[in-house]
């Protein structure tokens, strides 16, 4: 099963009024902020942010790699928004330890689709339980093989 579409939550406002909001779950790599909009009503919006604390622009830019691609592989519930907030380890982490936190963030928030989710929290969506990926989805590889 493929994660449902998102949308970027675009406007200042909303990212600011996702943060002023009550709902948000911190891990050690990210933190997680939810408002809820309307339920069911349009897909789900999700916003990335790395202040200059998780590093220079390199890391920065990892950083936020790494939390678009875990929020592009959540089922994330409908009339939602997400702002993702990372971390100063976040860069230097790799998808493997922040795809995890991020579901579980989002789980304990209950804002995925699939409440129990398919996949364990070890495994990403379509592999096999064990397996390693061939190619890193963020790292700056070109799509070479990653040893």
């Amino acid at each position: 099963m493929s994660p449902a579409p998102h949308d970027r939550l675009r406007d200042g406002r909303d990212v600011s009024a996702v943060l002023r909001g009550r709902r948000q779950r911190a891990g050690d790599l990210v933190v997680l902020h939810v408002r809820d909009r309307a339920k069911g009503r349009g897909r789900p919006r999700v916003a990335v942010i790395a202040s200059r604390r998780v590093g220079g622009a390199v890391q920065r830019n990892r950083a936020k790699r790494l939390l678009r691609e875990a929020a592009r592989r959540l089922p994330l519930t409908d009339g939602v928004d997400v702002v993702l907030l990372a971390r100063a380890g976040c860069a230097d982490s790799d998808l493997h330890e922040v795809l995890p936190e991020v579901q579980r963030l989002a789980r304990r928030l209950g804002v995925l689709a699939v409440p129990g989710g398919e996949e364990t929290e070890s495994q990403l969506p379509g592999m096999r339980a064990g397996a390693e990926p061939a190619i890193d989805p963020v790292a700056p590889t070109k799509g070479r093989l990653v040893a």
